[in-house]
């Protein structure tokens, strides 16, 4: 059986709650056939994360690494192709650290390349009727320093996959910024599943 490690994250800043962490906990709940899927809570730091990471890889030994962010303002399931190797923040992540172009691995690549097939994933959850779309930019905060410390361990471990999907709020999420896109719960965690039983 295929074992796929699935990360959310815990809140952070003005959210008290993180529809990634939401989502990730309710698809181990409700299990992916086929898969043995194990959810890992990870902190909002730019070091703390990695650690984290680096330490659930080493304990479940998966087949893929399914990373989950809370993305305000979209209202489709974003599909990252790329982790670039910088940190540079407006706002501090929980540990109350600012990076401002700062390099994540000195001399490393400045950009890694998810090894999954993204449009053909993409494809799969648009199919399935909800909104996706493949982005080139994971941003510079915590998911991207997440994702290159991800796409790294895929490097060194070859044949796990590495793949990061930005999520919108959940509808009726309490810190969810006014205005803004939401998404039924159980149509992110069907998404999810269906990017698991393709990855």
């Amino acid at each position: 059986m295929a074992k796929v490690l699935l990360t959310g994250f815990e809140p952070f800043g003005k959210y008290n709650e993180n529809s990634s962490w939401a989502v990730a906990g309710k698809v181990a709940a409700c299990g992916v056939e086929g898969v043995e899927v194990v959810a890992c809570l990870l902190p909002v730091s730019f070091t703390g994360v990695a650690i984290a990471l680096r330490k659930a890889v080493q304990e479940h030994t998966p087949d893929a690494v399914v990373m989950l962010g809370q993305a305000a303002g979209i209202d489709y399931i974003k599909l990252e192709r790329i982790a670039i190797n910088m940190m540079d923040a407006s706002i501090a992540d929980n540990d109350g650290f600012t990076p401002e172009e700062e390099t994540i691995t000195p001399g490393g690549a400045a950009a890694l390349f998810s090894n999954c097939d993204i449009k053909g994933l993409c494809k799969a959850v648009e199919e399935s009727g909800t909104a996706a779309k493949v982005s080139n930019s994971a941003g510079l905060y915590v998911c991207n320093r997440l994702y290159y410390e991800a796409l790294q361990l895929c490097n060194e471990r070859p044949g796990m996959k590495g793949l990061f999907v930005h999520l919108p709020f959940y509808e009726g999420q309490p810190s969810a910024t006014e205005g803004k896109p939401t998404m039924p719960l159980d149509e992110m965690v069907k998404a999810i599943q269906n990017i698991i039983n393709r990855i």
